[in-house]
């Protein structure tokens, strides 16, 4: 196990610090794998009448569904908040609407 003690320093109790100039590696392990919310997959499912664009309506729909999914319902002020981030966001032309383009999920930051 690695510490981060207070000058910044990784130590570890049996080997010390490590110096400044070494290199640490550090192992991860990867528990789950999933094509996330943002695949062109998502966007067929969510665009319900098949306009290549994506309304509130929609959006709100798949939330619901997929938090449901999930077990863990909200009401609706819950949503709206959720769904104002999500336009302001991504609508850049601000005609109520998500085309695909501004979909784009290649210029996201979920990460």
């Amino acid at each position: 196990m690695l510490y981060l003690n207070h000058v910044g320093f990784f130590s570890s109790p049996e080997t010390g610090p490590v110096p400044p100039n070494a290199t640490v590696i550090f192992e991860v392990e990867v528990f789950s794998v999933s094509m996330g919310p943002r695949t062109m997959a998502a966007f067929g499912k969510m665009d319900l009448n098949k306009d290549r664009s994506l309304s509130k309506a929609e959006v709100k729909e798949y939330l619901k569904l997929e938090y449901e999914k999930g077990g863990k319902p909200r009401d609706d002020p819950f949503y709206e908040k959720i769904m104002d981030d999500i336009f302001y966001k991504n609508d850049g032309d601000r005609d109520g609407v998500i085309s695909a383009k501004e979909y784009n999920i290649y210029h996201h930051d979920e990460l």
